[in-house]
This record gives C-alpha cells, structure tokens and sequence, in this order.
C-alpha cells in the first residue's frame, strides 16, 4: 500500500469506533466525564504554577485532591496545548483518543511489515485489531483514555524492539524513539503500563536471547524512559501510603471481578458495569473474529512446532486464562497487580498478542477457510456499525472548570488524615477556628493563597484545603507546624499568638520522592532532547550532501 492508501484505510479502521465523536457532546460513558474535568484542572494546576501539577485545584469542592499525584498523567499532558488554544474539553478529548486509535493501526502494521507478514495478512490482521470489542466499549462505553492511548502505543514499541534487534549501532535514532514510546506508555495508563512491562520482558527473553547487544540497548532505553517518567512514578509508589488507595473496595476485592468462561464467549456487545460475582451488565466477550482466530490458533499449535512466533502463542494463552479465576494465585505473586481492579483488563495485551497470530493464522489458511472468516469479519463489523453510545453530554467549559467531584469511583486518591465531612458545605476560604481576630484575604486559589491576620489573642486558624504532603504556610516569613484533631479532620490548620501577620500558603515539590524524581526526570529529558536534537542535525547534514 502506497502512502495515501494506508492513510485512508487506517482512517476507515478508526471511524468504526471513533465515528461516534462527530457528535454535538460526548458518549455518557464510565469515565469520560471524569477526564474532561481533569483535563480543566490539570489546566488550573499549570496556571497557578504546580508544576508537575499533583493535585487539582477545584476538586473536592475546592478542597483539593491529589489525583494527579497517583493518576497516569499523558492525557492531561497532551491537554494542555489544547487548553492553551482555548479548545473545548470536550473536543480535546475527541482529538485525542482518535488519533489514539489512528496511532495504533499505523503502529500495528509497521509491526507486522517488520515481521514480514504478507499485505493482505497485514489487511486481516488489522481488521480483527480494529473489531476489537474491548477497545470498542473502552471509546463508547467505558472513557478511558488512558488505555486506548497505551493500545495506541504498544505496537508502535514491539515495531522499534525489533529495529534495535538488528542494528549493530548502540546509540541510534530508533533506541531514541523506543524509548520515547517507553516512556509514553509508562505514563499513559498505570496498570496497563505495568502488565505491559511483563509482557514486553517476556517477549524480549524469547527475541533478544543470545543477543546481548539487543538486550543492552534495550536495558538503556527502558532506564532512561523510566528516568524521564520518575516524575510521576517515585510519588506514586512511595507517597502511596498518604491515601486510601490500598483500601478501597476495587483494590481489596479485584478478585470478585473476574468473568467466567462463558462471559469471555460471548458476542452481544452492550453498555453496563462490572459487578461482584458472576452477573455483570456490561459486556465482557473478546470478540467472535478474535474467539475464532483464537481456537485456529490451538489447532495450529497442535500440528506445527511455531517455534518463531511461539512467544506470542504462550503468552496470548496466560492473557486469555489470566482472566479468569483460577489464575489469582498468580496475582497474589505479583507486587502491585491487586491494583488491575479488573482482571478483564488483560483483554487489553490480549488483543495486542493477537496480532501477528491473527497475520500468521490468515497465511496457513485456505481459501476456503480465508472466506469463513472475512465473513465472520464482515457480520462483527455490521455488529459494530449498529451499536450506539447509551447518550451524549454536553457542558460548557466552565461547567468542568468548577465541577467539585474526586473524578475517581472509589475516592481512592483521598489524603487518609482528610475526615471532614461537610466539605460538600463550602465555608469560608479562611477562617478562625478559636480565638478571636479579623482576616482579609487578598488572594485564594486552589495551589496558593496570601492574606493578613490580626490576632487579638491565640487562635487556631483554618484553611478550608485537604492536607496534603507539599502544603507549606508561612507566616511573616516563617514556616509554621500544622495541627490536626478531631475538629480540624485533615484540613490545613496551624495556631498562632496573638498580632499581625502576612501569611502565604503554597503548595510545593518539597517531600523526597518529587525532589528526587522531578531532578531525575528533568536530566534525563535534558540528555534525551540534546541527544534527540544532535541526531536531528545530522540528518539534516546528510540529506544536504
């Protein structure tokens, strides 16, 4: 396919999910609402110098809530120019999970051409990775950004993981762009990006082994993604402990979401949630097209030894039977893989694996065989065609702007020692819990606020804030020690003598894993851009010869 012929059909492939979006509004989905209004307080965060930004500003009813500090943050990144323009929310998020979706076809055949699989075993291939049910719902159903975007991305690195596999160059320009798709992949979607890793140090011991060049170059470009990503990462691990994430109900009982078998054989595609036990109302099954690519792939195995592309057959086996409920002694193994909340997630790499056994299943077949499944192929995609998003929602940018939600189903980004439940209540920004005084507040905004007292005796005064690790007050220059009892319940409060005083709070980077992880992103993104930009120059310099 020439240039212009694949640009077409891999905007045909992205309109069978994405053609939803052109619409006055959004699909009603599960999560979607929740990422426009993080988008505008990612927005608000910038604008009043968090950066990185780790807690947005209007949420909480203004209260604050540290979800960016733990919540994959591409997508809010990718927002922002967006935001600068003055886009819509709601158009940002459209543009951006499109192009998600037009990513991943181009990356997906990039991959499979590197593979050498033949044209029209690339055209099937894609065709079973565009009739992808899980990704489907994921768009109209679901939201989530964060995952489509880290489908997008993954063809794109198993393409460069095979180009660094054959140069004998160490520091070349596809190392620079694996680990530029490494690095957007960690931060795009936090358990995809970690059962992603698995799956990519799985497939590397099968491709890499006895090339130890291959795994070095890997190895470097894996660490420096992971650098430039430790911004985000070394909070989110090591400040986990600061909320109630490890105790809410979708990390304690992940296991009671597991589907069963016949959830998974399913065809019906429908709008709903995931429930304990075995009844769901939403639609859990792989896709008839993937299911039969699925058992040829059994039959296959059975008659021929596969031994080239054996890595994908096993691991598009664990994927399959990892999402079921006798696998969750395999869970318990794994650091951090309680947080899947939803072992159907694994659908996701699934559908990746498929690829090249899809491309490689389409080759053995028959002609006969070849027609039974483009027939299948045609009738999933009838299927597709006839479904529709539930509703539309649209709102004014402001409506997002104030929206004083968590954006999070299970509160779980909530600081633990954050008790005070009358936040719903909003009181005044700044005031005098005891004692006695006046304030006069000269400015407040969600990351920083500077207003005077005058204390006419000791007195307790109080932020209406969350407190979080970061928060810094100081009075006349100096930092003052914050309290909490069962009056104050987690909110930013501190006890002054009597007098006057200028008082700032700000919120800030000093806690050790954003000094150290910022410091370490910053480098890193330094030697990447300087290395990226001297790569570039002699590229210009060769083609001018």
């Amino acid at each position: 396919m020439n240039k212009l012929s694949k640009f077409i059909f891999f905007f045909l492939l992205t309109m069978i999910s994405c053609r939803y979006f052109f619409h006055v509004g959004v699909p009603v989905t599960h999560d979607g609402n929740n990422h426009l209004i993080r988008f505008a307080n990612y927005k608000i965060a910038v604008r009043e110098l968090q950066i990185p930004p780790r807690i947005a500003p209007n949420l909480v009813n203004r209260y604050g809530y540290p979800v960016f500090n733990y919540n994959y943050p591409l997508a809010n990144i990718l927002s922002l120019p967006f935001s600068i323009l003055n886009f819509h929310y709601e158009l940002t998020f459209k543009i951006i999970f499109s192009l998600s979706v037009f990513f991943a076809f181009a990356g997906a055949n990039s991959f499979l051409r590197m593979k050498k699989f033949s044209k029209n075993a690339r055209i099937f291939s894609l065709l079973v990775f565009a009739l992808n049910p899980y990704i489907f719902t994921s768009i109209i159903f679901r939201g989530n950004i964060g995952e489509v975007m880290a489908w997008g991305i993954l063809p794109w690195i198993f393409y460069f993981i095979e180009r660094i596999k054959f140069s004998k160059v160490f520091l070349e320009k596809n190392l620079l762009l694996l680990t530029m798709f490494l690095a957007g992949l960690l931060l795009s979607h936090n358990i995809t990006a970690f059962f992603a890793c698995i799956l990519i140090g799985f497939y590397l011991i099968f491709n890499y082994w006895g090339n130890l060049l291959a795994f070095k170059k890997f190895a470097l470009s894996f660490a420096w993604a992971f650098a430039i990503s430790l911004w985000f990462w070394l909070p989110a691990i090591f400040e986990k402990n600061l909320i109630t994430l490890d105790n809410v109900d979708l990390t304690l009982n992940y296991y009671k979401h597991f589907p069963i078998l016949s959830q998974l054989l399913r065809l019906p595609i429908f709008f709903g949630y995931s429930y304990w036990g075995n009844v769901d109302s939403m639609s859990l099954g792989l896709g008839a097209i993937q299911l039969a690519v699925f058992f040829m792939a059994i039959i296959y195995l059975l008659k021929n030894k596969a031994e080239k592309n054996l890595v994908f057959f096993i691991a598009l086996f664990v994927l399959f039977l990892g999402q079921l409920s006798f696998s969750k002694p395999l869970y318990d193994l794994l650091p951090f893989a309680d947080f899947i909340q939803f072992p159907w997630r694994l659908a996701l790499l699934f559908s990746i694996v498929l690829l090249p056994i899809s491309a490689l299943i389409f080759e053995k077949l028959n002609k006969n065989w070849r027609i039974v499944f483009f027939v299948i192929i045609f009738f999933q995609l009838l299927q597709f065609l006839n479904i529709k998003p539930i509703d539309y929602r649209h709102k004014n940018k402001i409506d997002y702007d104030a929206d004083a939600g968590t954006t999070s189903v299970n509160q779980e980004n909530m600081p633990k020692s954050f008790a005070f439940p009358y936040f719903e209540a909003k009181q005044p920004p700044i005031f005098i819990l005891s004692g006695a005084g006046e304030v006069e507040v000269k400015d407040f905004y969600g990351s920083s606020r500077h207003y005077s007292l005058d204390l006419k005796e000791r007195s307790v005064i109080v932020e209406s804030t969350a407190f979080f690790q970061g928060w810094e007050t100081k009075s006349n220059g100096k930092i003052v020690k914050y309290l909490d009892d069962n009056t104050i319940k987690g909110r930013i409060a501190y006890e002054l003598e009597a007098g006057a005083y200028e008082i700032s709070t700000r919120f800030t980077q000093k806690t050790w894993p954003r000094l150290i992880g910022n410091s370490i992103s910053a480098i890193a993104l330094l030697i990447f851009s300087v290395t990226s930009f001297s790569f570039w120059q002699k590229d210009r310099r060769n083609k001018k010869r």
